[in-house]
């Protein structure tokens, strides 16, 4: 973790951005707040991307359906779950055999999952993750490659994250990984999405038609921003297999490659790997 003076810029630049965000949206989010639903946040309360939520939702649910093996009575563990955009559309679709627990770094985030979602279904459970973060978390206490998920091996059917492993170095994806092959039940699934550097993607970045510029080298890969690594970061494809066979995984190939370097027939925008216990 960041020395003691990093760790205060951190965040200050955490609290004002916060704040900013919170003012920028109030306006629309009073406007909103009777047509957007209880299962709608408020966008000044989140650190997700853009899209309408309910809808990116409901389309990450029909690609863990229909790629990635999700059955409606699994045990699903969301890993970096945000303000619950994937919890909500597993709401209807998870059944009485089914559970669903996500953790992430945001507190604030975690405490509307758990006011809003939990309250509906008591087996949606959300858990706050005490992570030091430099962008999403500078006051957590404990370094990412140091972190156990809260949760007993082989604990669940399922297990995803999307948009994470894209901020994770080598060290900290390394332990995450193992963490996943811990939690994950035998005859389970994962479905990862990472932006890995084959050769069409770095033909894509050489051309400058990617969507992300990658070129500052770090451990085994590239980010964008030289200054802060996590802002984004891709994985050279061996070292993301050599990931998943020290984490006791199995990559089920091919590599589903996505819009973000121009992949033919991409259906997603990051890279989605599948993956099971290699046992």
């Amino acid at each position: 973790m960041q020395a003691p003076e990093g760790r205060a810029r951190a965040q200050l630049v955490y609290v004002s951005k916060s704040i900013g965000r919170r003012l920028r949206w109030a306006p629309q989010d009073l406007r909103e707040r009777s047509a957007r639903g209880a299962l709608v946040p408020p966008r000044g309360l989140s650190f997700v991307g853009g899209g309408d939520f309910l809808q990116v939702g409901r389309e990450h649910l029909r690609l863990f359906t229909e790629h990635g093996g999700l059955k409606s009575g699994d045990r699903v563990l969301d890993v970096g779950c945000g303000i619950g955009r994937m919890a909500v559309p597993l709401l209807d679709y998870l059944d009485a055999e089914g559970s669903y627990a996500g953790f992430d770094v945001g507190k604030a985030m975690i405490g509307w999952c758990q006011k809003n979602i939990t309250a509906r279904r008591a087996d949606f459970q959300f858990t706050w993750a005490p992570i030091y973060n430099r962008k999403y978390n500078p006051f957590g206490a404990i370094a990412a490659d140091e972190f156990r998920f809260p949760y007993d091996d082989d604990s669940f059917d399922f297990v995803f994250a999307t948009s994470l492993f894209t901020h994770l170095t080598l060290a900290d994806a390394r332990h995450y990984l193992a963490e996943v092959g811990r939690v994950l039940a035998p005859g389970g699934r994962c479905y990862l999405t990472f932006f890995v550097l084959a050769d069409h993607a770095r033909a894509e970045l050489d051309a400058g038609r990617a969507a992300f510029d990658f070129r500052f080298p770090v451990e085994r890969g590239l980010t964008i921003d030289r200054h802060e690594p996590e802002a984004a970061i891709a994985f050279e494809e061996p070292a993301l297999r050599d990931l998943f066979t020290a984490a006791s995984l199995r990559i089920d190939d091919p590599i589903r490659y996505g819009h973000w370097a121009h992949a033919p027939e991409a259906f997603s925008g990051q890279d989605v790997v599948l993956g099971r216990p290699a046992g």
